[in-house]
């Protein structure tokens, strides 16, 4: 009886990128990456190490956010972060980026934080 494989390819992301954050407070946005929507992989941003100078990190409030020329920015989606994976599916074509919007839920903390690995996909 002969088996035959079907060969699926894996998805692999447009693009991506590593980095880290070190003494952010709220109100700090990442840099930001060029989606040409040339594939169905869904927008991640993935914290790895994530520790706050003074208190605790339970997690960060980010949101995905697209640049819109001449206008206000839009954000597309929210997410607390708790130093793992926030996905945030497949987006259109356009300039993106992440906005540091609270630490554990509140948006004035005097506390700076820093995350070892960050790596976003696209």
């Amino acid at each position: 009886m002969a088996i035959g494989v079907l060969g699926i390819a894996p998805a692999f992301a447009e693009g991506g990128f590593g980095s880290s954050i070190s003494g952010w407070l709220p109100g700090k946005d990442s840099r930001s990456w060029k989606d040409n929507n040339s594939d169905s992989v869904s927008t991640s941003v993935k914290f790895a190490g994530c520790s706050v100078d003074n208190g605790r990190f339970t997690y960060a409030g980010i949101q995905l956010k697209k640049a819109r020329p001449g206008l206000p920015d839009t954000v597309v989606n929210r997410d607390d972060n708790h130093c793992d994976t926030s996905s945030f599916g497949d987006k259109a074509g356009g300039t993106y980026y992440f906005h540091y919007s609270n630490l554990n839920g509140q948006d004035s903390v005097s506390a700076y934080l820093s995350v070892d690995t960050v790596t976003v996909r696209y």
